[in-house]
């Protein structure tokens, strides 16, 4: 980017270092390894679907957006990149097509107007400084502005969707009461987060029940009461290192969330393995739609069981990190990050040990911040894969549009 009255706007929004900073499933039918280097992207080692979800995740601290707002944030944005990738592809006319490039800048304003309106003219100036710059690698016999307008009417049906997704449809229904039943810590009282997440509409699972797990251990029951010690004994035991990977993988409001963190993951791998814009664009957009369904998967276990969170079993544990105001059962961060890390693993082969020891990790984390059981943990990993390995199996190999439901 050379536009000062650019890099003024991404001053503001601390965007100058986002081009830096950027059981099994089966896997897709394309995946990723690393590109030669006569192969590999030369324009500022990543490209406009990397770019401009590092300028989502900036906009998620910005506003500082919940997990929740996040990952559909990630989710509308990189679905209207891919679609509108294989739209200009498609769009040939003669020697020309649309470019794929101003097709992610088009569909990338227009998704990111959408969810941020008050950042319209700024992220206007994004596109125009973009398209007036020197045409990338690659980029030679496109015509931009048909790329930018095929990716601005991608993204405007991807919208009308997200529009109608029903993922914040207000919950008017009756809190259950009981022994083991979960009831909010706030102070005073608040509404549960996300009762109906679990109805909202999905990009692979027919529906969000689809893959519910059996239920949790019968409160009271010895099983329960087995990982309920588990967790007094971390809480009275707690080391420093388990204190700081608790806290490192909370992400709480502020931050990018945690599937920013996954988010960020995918973005890196692009660059590192020298991914073409429309494959950075099939990766950025399986991993968030499958992260966006795996937290309706798992909301809708939470609010079929609500289980009380370990606090609320046993007043005598002490927290690490902050206890959310919703169900234990299953774990959210073991649903998100098994799926997103399962996904990536599928498409990274030389990655997938590694991405699974993450998963695995943030999902302990919240063991040692003493607000989920294990049996929340192991839950949530295994119905997070569930998703991943669906969401693979629905995928069309990065060479054709998402047929959003």
């Amino acid at each position: 980017m050379r536009s000062g009255t650019t890099r003024s706007w991404l001053v503001g929004l601390g965007l100058c270092g986002v081009v830096a900073c950027a059981d099994q499933p089966t896997a897709p039918r394309q995946t990723y390894s690393r590109a030669s280097a006569s192969d590999a992207v030369k324009f500022w080692e990543s490209g406009a679907s990397v770019y401009w979800n590092g300028v989502a995740r900036e906009l998620v601290v910005k506003y500082l957006f919940n997990p929740f707002q996040a990952i559909r944030t990630y989710a509308i944005l990189s679905t209207s990149q891919y679609n509108a990738v294989i739209a200009a592809e498609k769009g040939r006319d003669g020697k020309l097509h649309p470019s794929p490039m101003a097709a992610v800048a088009g569909a990338s304003v227009t998704a990111l107007t959408y969810i941020f309106p008050a950042e319209a003219a700024g992220l206007e100036a994004l596109v125009d400084d973009q398209l007036a710059s020197t045409p990338w690698p690659g980029e030679g016999h496109t015509d931009w502005a048909a790329g930018e307008a095929a990716g601005r009417a991608v993204a405007e049906t991807v919208v009308a969707r997200a529009r109608t997704d029903g993922f914040f449809a207000p919950f008017t229904g009756t809190i259950p009461v009981g022994a083991g039943v979960w009831f909010s810590s706030a102070s005073p009282p608040a509404p549960p987060i996300g009762v109906l997440f679990g109805k909202a509409r999905t990009y692979f699972l027919e529906s969000g029940d689809q893959f519910r797990p059996s239920p949790p251990p019968a409160f009271g029951s010895p099983d329960f009461f087995a990982a309920l010690r588990e967790v007094r004994q971390v809480s009275d035991t707690r080391t420093p290192e388990q204190d700081a990977l608790a806290k490192f993988w909370a992400f709480p409001v502020g931050t990018y969330s945690p599937s920013g963190y996954w988010n960020d993951q995918a973005s890196q791998l692009a660059v590192r393995y020298h991914l073409r814009e429309r494959e950075a664009a099939h990766v950025l957009a399986l991993v968030n739609m499958t992260g966006f369904d795996a937290i309706v998967a798992c909301h809708d276990a939470k609010y079929a069981y609500w289980l009380l969170r370990p606090t609320q079993a046993d007043p005598g544990i002490t927290l690490s990190i902050g206890l959310p105001n919703f169900p234990s059962y299953p774990s959210n961060h073991a649903c998100l990050s098994s799926a997103q890390a399962a996904v990536l693993g599928a498409m990274f082969p030389a990655e997938k040990s590694r991405l699974r020891a993450l998963a695995e990790e943030a999902a302990l984390s919240r063991l040692y911040g003493g607000i989920h059981y294990r049996f929340d943990n192991e839950t949530g990993l295994r119905l997070g894969r569930m998703v991943a390995a669906l969401a693979l199996r629905s995928d069309v190999s990065g060479h054709e549009p998402f047929e959003l439901q």
